[in-house]
């Protein structure tokens, strides 16, 4: 067997829109690459981070890193790993760019394993790197970067949804940062119960949406009332570009995470393209360069390669 093994994870959608800290997307397009190399001693070497200038090369201030070194202690493993960083998602990006990488350098020590781990077991050490990144250990990123696709987080277990195959997802990624703690802290600690219940309305009609394959139904339910309000305002144009993507009929329009990166469900890839046009044509008039990706959901999740 090789001593040298590259995994793709890819980025991620937290929250998706009504679904605070319980649901995540896996998006197709962007990801993160890590190769993790078995070294003799238990112990992790970050040898290179590609992509990235300000990321921690100490495993302990790494994602990458302290998740492998979670698994040595924990497996109570006698080798280690040297891991380098292929960083195709940006920090701060609400794409999902920790869990990733976390996930990515997860997948590909794990093959080294002498009986390698399962993806629920995976996902509980990929928490470790949320919690550093954040501060809390949210699995709506990692989660859906393991298993693909669109997921419920329930009662510590990992529901994978239905998702309709007509569903074209923009990916909208302008060039600005918002970090996640500090997204975390604009939230308030208590809610109006009205509040609660219209996004506990909403968040039941998407999923029942999804079941049933009724676009109509998942566009009145595509709204959150408790989160986005606040967060909208860390994100330059996001409610601009909300209200032209609405204008032309998209399904839905809602941060990505916690933004600056936006999501757009579309019933067509000519929706897609129209909506990117113009929303990619307001944050150029601003000079603020976009990057973006259009595909169906990714229901692969990270793999090897």
């Amino acid at each position: 067997m090789t001593n040298k093994v590259t995994a793709f994870a890819p980025a991620t959608c937290g929250n998706v829109c009504v679904g605070y800290d319980i649901l995540g997307l896996c998006y197709s397009g962007a990801g993160d690459k890590v190769t993790v190399q078995k070294i003799a001693k238990p112990e992790v070497i970050i040898e290179s981070i590609e992509g990235e200038d300000s990321l921690s090369c100490d495993p302990k201030k790494n994602t990458a890193g302290i998740v492998l070194l979670e698994l040595i202690k924990e497996q109570k493993l006698s080798f280690g790993f040297s891991i380098s960083i292929e960083k195709g998602i940006s920090l701060g990006s609400g794409m999902g760019g920790s869990a990733a990488s976390a996930v990515a350098a997860l997948l590909a020590a794990n093959s080294f394993l002498e009986t390698p781990l399962s993806k629920s077991t995976l996902l509980e050490y990929s928490l470790k790197g949320e919690e550093l990144a954040s501060g809390h250990a949210h699995a709506d990123n990692v989660a859906p970067c393991l298993y693909g696709g669109l997921v419920l987080l329930s009662n510590g277990e990992v529901v994978e949804l239905p998702f309709p195959k007509f569903i074209q997802i923009l990916l909208i990624h302008p060039h600005l940062t918002v970090n996640t703690k500090d997204a975390r802290k604009v939230l308030k600690s208590e809610i109006k119960m009205k509040d609660y219940v219209k996004q506990s309305e909403n968040l039941a009609g998407f999923i029942t949406g999804l079941y049933k394959n009724d676009p109509g139904l998942i566009k009145k339910s595509f709204e959150d009332v408790l989160v986005e309000p606040l967060r909208s305002k860390l994100t330059k144009g996001f409610s601009h570009c909300q209200e032209l993507a609405k204008a032309e009929g998209v399904l839905g329009y809602a941060l990505s995470g916690s933004g600056p990166s936006q999501i757009a469900l579309c019933e067509s890839h000519e929706q897609a393209d129209n909506i990117n046009k113009i929303v990619t044509s307001y944050y150029e008039s601003e000079g603020i360069k976009v990057d973006t990706f259009i595909g169906s959901i990714n229901s692969e999740g990270a793999k090897l390669l």
